[in-house]
């Protein structure tokens, strides 16, 4: 089944010559789609190594860091909003990994007892 799908295009450099005319060996070209994979799991993998049990936390804080640069870009609530917005995703990325000592924090700070 694999052989039946259709062929996905190639990066291929060198002069406009040679790209004009197909190429009838599988030389080592690089799809987009490969390049893609191969760079985002070289990521992941960086990840899982340096924090090993805590992706989902790391990538919360990435997710919050971006959403609070937006909002610094706009002009809003400046580093209150920064570090609001990580603390957010970070509680959010514990929560995921099953570690969630912020939301903890959290209703302890606004329990009744």
């Amino acid at each position: 089944m694999a052989d039946e799908k259709t062929p996905r295009p190639k990066i291929e450099l060198g002069d406009k010559d040679e790209r004009s005319e197909p190429r009838a060996t599988n030389d080592d070209s690089y799809t987009v789609g490969e390049a893609v994979r191969d760079g985002s799991a070289r990521l992941f993998a960086w990840v899982r190594r340096t924090f090993p049990g805590h992706e989902h936390a790391f990538w919360g804080g990435v997710l919050g860091f971006v959403a609070a640069i937006l909002f610094l870009v706009l002009g809003l609530f400046k580093a209150l909003v920064i570090l609001a917005l990580v603390i957010v995703g970070v509680a959010v990325g514990q929560a995921l990994d099953g570690d969630s000592k912020i939301m903890d924090l959290v209703r302890r700070l606004f329990s009744r007892n």
